[in-house]
C-alpha cells in the first residue's frame, strides 16, 4: 500500500478501507488502543451522549474550561466542513500534520484488525489529546453509547443530553431500548447527568446494574439560566452540573453574559446576505426540529423559506411536521455525493409537488431570490445540507 501522503489520502483512505461504514462494537478499538499505551488524564474524562444536544453540551465546558486556563481536549463529530473541526485543543482545530501523524502510529500497531473510519478517528483523536498533555478530556459518541468507540475510554463523568427517536436502523425505535444503550457509557461509582427531570425506565435500571449515581437536571441541580443564550437548555444544565463535580472554582466563576455568547457552527448560526437573515441548523430528527422551531417562532420576524436535505433513513415526515406552520416556502434539495441523501421519492409523500432542487447552492439562491429584506432563509436537515451553504456564504465574502 502506498503510504497516504495528506490527511485527504488519509480519509479517502479510510473511507473504502472497512467493510461496512458503520460496525458497532468494542473489540477492535479496544485491541488497538491496548496497543497505543496511551497516557489519557486520571480522573478526568467526560464523555458526552444523547440524541440531540451533545456538541452543544462539550462547546460550553470546553469555553468555560479554556477561558479559566484548564487544558483541554475535545472530540466530536460528524465535521462541518473540515475534518480537523472533530479534534480541538484548547478550542482550536488541530493541523493536518497532528491527525497524519496520529493516524500512522496507528497504522503501524493495528496490524491485522479492520477499523472503521469512526474508530481509526476516535483513537486518532487521543492521540493528538495525549501528546498535548491536555487535562481535561471531552469525548463525544458517534452513535448510541455502548458500543460506541468512545466508549473504550472510562468516563468520569457521563451525560446524557437527551433521549429520542434516531438512528432506528442500528438503536431501534423502542426508547427505554435508546435509554439504556445511550446510560451505558457510565461508569460504577461515577456520576451519570441526565438532561431531564424524568429518566426512562431502560435509563434507571442500567445506572442501577452498572453501579453509577444517577443526577437528573431540574430534579436533582437546579441553574438559573440566561433567556437568551442559544445552545439547548439541557446541554448547557448538564455543562454546568459536569463543571461543578469537576472543576467547582470554575463552575462557581460562571457568569450569564459569558453562557449567552457561546455558539456553535450549525446550531442556530446565524449571517445575513444582501438583507436576508441566514439561519444554519444541522437539526435532523424531529425532536431537534421541535427545538429549531421554536427558536425560528421567537427569533425571526417576515417570511422564512426552508431549504432543507435529510438522509433517507430519517423520520422526514416529522423534521417536517414542527415547522410546518412558521415556513412560507420549501426548497427541499438532493444532497450530492451522499448515497443516503433523500430523493425525489421519499420528498413526494412529504411536500406533495415542492420540486427537489439537485444541490445544496441551487436551493439557497432560489430561497434568497424569493426573499425580500428582513426574511429569512433556514437551512437545515444535516451536517451534509449546511456545510455547502456555509462554504457557498463564504465564498461571497459573509462572515460564518
Amino acid at each position: 500500500m502506498t503510504k497516504p501522503q495528506s490527511l485527504a489520502d488519509w480519509l479517502a483512505l479510510l473511507e473504502k478501507r472497512h467493510p461496512v461504514e458503520i460496525d458497532l462494537g468494542l473489540e477492535r478499538t479496544a485491541q488497538v488502543l491496548d496497543r497505543l499505551c496511551l497516557s489519557l488524564p486520571a480522573g478526568r474524562v467526560i464523555t458526552v451522549a444523547g440524541t440531540n444536544g451533545k456538541g452543544s453540551c462539550i462547546a460550553v465546558m470546553e469555553r468555560l474550561l479554556c477561558d479559566a486556563g484548564i487544558s483541554v481536549g475535545a472530540y466530536t463529530s460528524p465535521h462541518l466542513v473540515r475534518y480537523n473541526e472533530r479534534i480541538r485543543i484548547n478550542g482550536i482545530d488541530v493541523s493536518d500534520e497532528a491527525v497524519c501523524q496520529a493516524f500512522e502510529q496507528i497504522e503501524e500497531v493495528r496490524g491485522e484488525i479492520s477499523l472503521t473510519y469512526f474508530e481509526f478517528g476516535t483513537l486518532g483523536a487521543l492521540l493528538v489529546m495525549a501528546a498535548a498533555g491536555v487535562d481535561v478530556l471531552l469525548l463525544e459518541v458517534g452513535l448510541g453509547g455502548r458500543l460506541d468507540a468512545v466508549n473504550v475510554v472510562n468516563a468520569d463523568i457521563a451525560i446524557v443530553t437527551s433521549i429520542a427517536l434516531d438512528h432506528e436502523a442500528w438503536l431501534g425505535s423502542d426508547l427505554n431500548g435508546i435509554a439504556a444503550e445511550k446510560s451505558a457509557i457510565a461508569r460504577r461509582g461515577k456520576p451519570l447527568i441526565f438532561g431531564a427531570a424524568e429518566p426512562l425506565e431502560g435509563m434507571v435500571n442500567t445506572v442501577t446494574q452498572i453501579g453509577a449515581e444517577l443526577q437528573c437536571a431540574e430534579k436533582d441541580f437546579f441553574y438559573d439560566l440566561p433567556d437568551d443564550i442559544r445552545l439547548p437548555r439541557p446541554s448547557v444544565l448538564c455543562a454546568l452540573q459536569a463543571l461543578k463535580l469537576l472543576e467547582p472554582e470554575v463552575f462557581s466563576a460562571v457568569n450569564a453574559n459569558e453562557l449567552s455568547s457561546i455558539a456553535l457552527p450549525g446550531r442556530m448560526q446565524q449571517a445575513s446576505y444582501q438583507g436576508v437573515n441566514i439561519i444554519l441548523d444541522v437539526a435532523h430528527n424531529p425532536a431537534a426540529a421541535g427545538h429549531l422551531a421554536e427558536n425560528i417562532k421567537s427569533r425571526t420576524s417576515g417570511a422564512v423559506c426552508a431549504v432543507v436535505g435529510v438522509m433517507k433513513d430519517k423520520d422526514i415526515a416529522g423534521v417536517i411536521a414542527p415547522l410546518r406552520d412558521c415556513v412560507r416556502s420549501w426548497y427541499p434539495v438532493l444532497i450530492p455525493d451522499q448515497s443516503r441523501s433523500a430523493g425525489v421519492s421519499e420528498w413526494q409523500p412529504v411536500l406533495d409537488q415542492t420540486p427537489v432542487m439537485d444541490t445544496v447552492v441551487q436551493g439557497v439562491e432560489s430561497a434568497l431570490a424569493a426573499s425580500s429584506r428582513g426574511d429569512t432563509v433556514l437551512v437545515f436537515g444535516s451536517f451534509f445540507t449546511v456545510a455547502p451553504a456555509i462554504e457557498w456564504l463564504r465564498d461571497k465574502g459573509v462572515n460564518v
